[in-house]
């Protein structure tokens, strides 16, 4: 109805005044692989400009249920309004429909009242469409937006993007700045990949890159009794005790004073290792010392994997991935420790007593200058 009583004002040479001159909305483009989520936030007042019988007063004001009876009709007005073009390398002229995503579904709902950009209180419709997924590979991301600019020159939206849990860009969107083309970054495309997959490759440079989890394997493969099966058992102890840290620590609340002990533990489980095999002859298999502080080594992972986690769908998959990675990891070192480090001729452990002796004296000093440095840090 509105367009077309523009439409005959602009016949008969006059100017319309704006319905809405504040008119405002905030969008988001969630993508993650090929698919794709755009989540609007848009005012009541602005929609009953372009939707006939909503808010027919054009006060801003819905009855009970008028969003949700003209829930169809607005899913189609902004599906008309906000098109996504993937692979677009500009939006020049008239768009293709034929390149535009599908609209596979939609949800429209009331939102909380909140202020405009002129301070005043306004109501607001939230409109989240879900696309059909884009097969081929997302690389870019071209929108082309005319929300309520027939009705409302004036309108402006806000626009972030979200690609795979990273912000790629922000946008205003207004009349005369209709189209903008959002590309990913390489970085940004890389975690694109199964979260089980990245966060394997995590949780195994968890134990790989960090110089006291390697020591404590080390130190366990080398203090443990003669043969294979001690060290195995030590290491394997460790290994399930670090994958059930991961799972526990990221479910957990943490203090700061809990993540300080976390921080100090793996490097005085070192120097405690390395001066008890340095006074005890013969080796041991270890089960408390390799749960405590496998547990502990679990823990302090996933604690520096937060950053990353909170950006992910769910925790399930990436809880997963990185508790098996550093598993993987622990198992991996130590197999290859045992095929490379030489049977002692001492009956009482695994490893030459010389060995054993430069090893414990480098991780009580590594461990305690780790604890000392981190202490202080």
């Amino acid at each position: 109805m509105w367009t077309e009583v523009l439409s005959l004002v602009a016949l008969l040479g006059g100017t319309p005044p704006p319905v809405h001159p504040n008119s405002f909305s905030i969008s988001e483009l969630h993508v993650r692989g090929g698919e794709v989520e755009l989540q609007l936030r848009c005012q009541v007042l602005s929609l009953g400009e372009v939707i006939e019988g909503l808010d027919p007063e054009l006060d801003g004001h819905a009855e009970p249920g008028e969003v949700e009876r003209f829930s169809r009709e607005i899913a189609e007005y902004v599906a008309r309004h906000y098109q996504l073009v993937p692979g677009a390398v500009d939006l020049e002229g008239e768009v293709d429909p034929s390149t535009v995503l599908a609209v596979a579904d939609a949800f429209v709902d009331e939102a909380p009242l909140a202020l405009d950009p002129m301070n005043e209180v306004s109501e607001w419709v939230d409109v989240v469409l879900t696309f059909e997924e884009f097969s081929g590979d997302l690389e870019r991301l071209g929108v082309q937006q005319s929300l309520f600019q027939v009705t409302s020159p004036g309108h402006r939206d806000s626009c972030a993007v979200v690609w795979n849990g990273l912000e790629v860009g922000q946008r205003q969107f207004a009349l005369g700045a209709e189209t903008h083309v959002f590309v990913a970054s390489a970085e940004v495309l890389a975690r694109g990949a199964p979260a089980f997959q990245r966060y394997l490759v995590h949780g195994a440079k968890g134990t790989l890159g960090s110089v006291d989890s390697l020591l404590l394997v080390l130190l366990l493969v080398l203090a443990a009794r003669p043969g294979l099966r001690s060290g195995a058992i030590s290491v394997g102890v460790l290994a399930v005790a670090a994958a059930v840290g991961v799972q526990v620590g990221a479910r957990m609340t943490v203090s700061a004073t809990e993540v300080r002990f976390l921080e100090l533990t793996v490097p005085l489980a070192i120097a405690y290792i390395g001066l008890d095999d340095l006074l005890h002859r013969d080796g041991r298999t270890r089960f408390i010392e390799a749960g405590v502080f496998g547990f502990a080594l679990g823990g302090r992972e996933v604690l520096q994997l937060a950053p990353e986690l909170i950006r992910e769908v769910g925790p399930g998959e990436p809880l997963l991935g990185a508790s098996t990675g550093l598993a993987i990891g622990i198992a991996g070192f130590a197999g290859a420790l045992m095929l490379l480090v030489p049977r002692g001729r001492d009956a009482a452990a695994a490893a030459p007593r010389r060995l054993r002796l430069s090893v414990d004296v480098a991780a009580i000093g590594v461990g305690l200058w780790l604890f000392l440095t981190t202490a202080l840090g």
